[in-house]
């Protein structure tokens, strides 16, 4: 949903469709923190008001930008109003309006220049690879780690092109991988975005790549539901590291070894549809889950809060470490954000939680 083609009237049905049921704010983990000063209903409500052309107050514009983007309030609203789309068209509004904030332009100014979030020299981006690594360089299958990983968590991509070795799949990387364009996605950068989107597809195709395999929830989330609507669906097939796993260990491929441990999983909050796999590669394993959220959305904090809002973003990542903290062998992540986020709150507010990610866990049971 385009802010150009969003009339006035067709904000007025949004409005109206809501029912004030109150669901997306008992949902919200920033409404929880904040004692619902800014919640998903005043988000909506806000969107009549930029349209209209009247000016918001800082406090009005901080509400916009105090999401974590998790839609735990979609998944329960019983109108089906598509409250992060609204989130981005007001974004939208405030950036050609010059009140987007100053962090923000900055970061999606380093993605349309540099390929990343930090505006690092592009040419690091593989810098986690290792000589013990199998790699080719015309392997029609390519991985791709993504911006938080190639950044601080070097680990998972060697555990994914280790353990796609072992069920043999030689793998290439992306010599020019860029950022998915998450920043500019969230906050209605349209027009950069396609042609961004664009560039990087048509990229990918021209290095004869047929599957792409991707360690990031948010990159696979994008290139699956926002690339399509952006540009189009790639020509090559996008794989989730994860779900590769599980294919490979059904396909006799991989051969986990039992190891007797209980574990809690802190999923990913856009691919909750995917959160059976990583159960089943731990079953595989011969590790117990210990289920301590109902399999909701269980947000961390997010990436789009934490720089300008880190204290909100920590008391929400202390949802997540008092309920996780006490499980017997700690907790199995398969987000790379939430890995980076978690660890980080728990040194700051002197927290212990043990936290292992996914294929670094099915690596050791590999060995």
């Amino acid at each position: 949903m385009e802010n150009e083609a969003l009339t006035e009237e067709m904000a007025k049905n949004i409005i109206e469709s809501c029912i004030d049921c109150g669901e997306c704010i008992e949902a919200c983990y920033i409404a929880k923190v904040t004692d619902n000063k800014y919640t998903p209903k005043s988000k909506i409500m806000l969107l009549q008001k930029l349209l209209e052309g009247h000016e918001l107050e800082q406090e009005e514009i901080d509400n916009i930008y105090l999401s974590t983007g998790c839609g735990a309030c979609e998944a329960v609203c019983p109108a089906d109003i598509s409250i992060t789309d609204v989130i981005k068209i007001e974004r939208a509004i405030l950036a050609q309006q010059g009140k987007e904030p100053a962090w923000i332009t900055q970061v999606c100014t380093n993605t349309m220049k540099l390929g990343n979030l930090g505006g690092e020299d592009s040419s690091n981006k593989n810098s986690w690879v290792t000589d013990e690594l199998e790699l080719s360089d015309n392997s029609d299958v390519a991985y791709m780690a993504g911006c938080w990983i190639s950044v601080a968590k070097h680990d998972i991509a060697r555990s994914t092109i280790k353990i796609l070795n072992k069920g043999g799949i030689v793998p290439r990387l992306i010599p020019k991988e860029k950022c998915c364009g998450h920043m500019l996605i969230a906050n209605g950068h349209i027009q950069e975005t396609k042609q961004y989107v664009k560039d990087y597809v048509e990229y990918i195709e021209s290095l004869g790549i047929k599957k792409l395999v991707v360690s990031c929830p948010g990159c696979y989330s994008h290139f699956m539901k926002e690339y399509p609507e952006l540009f189009r669906k790639p020509d090559f097939e996008v794989e989730f590291s994860v779900s590769l796993f599980s294919q490979l260990i059904e396909e006799g491929k991989l051969s986990p070894k039992k190891m007797n441990k209980t574990v809690s999983v802190k999923d990913a909050c856009v691919i909750m549809q995917k959160s059976d796999i990583p159960r089943k590669v731990l079953s595989s394993m011969g590790i117990e889950v210990k289920e301590l959220t109902d399999r909701n959305i269980f947000c961390c904090g997010g990436p789009e809060v934490k720089p300008a809002f880190p204290e909100i973003s920590s008391k929400v990542a202390m949802f997540t470490i008092d309920n996780f903290k006490e499980t017997p062998d700690g907790v199995v992540s398969y987000c790379p954000f939430c890995y980076v986020h978690l660890e980080d709150v728990c040194k700051e507010k002197d927290k212990e939680m043990a936290m292992q990610d996914i294929s670094n866990l099915l690596l050791e049971s590999l060995s």
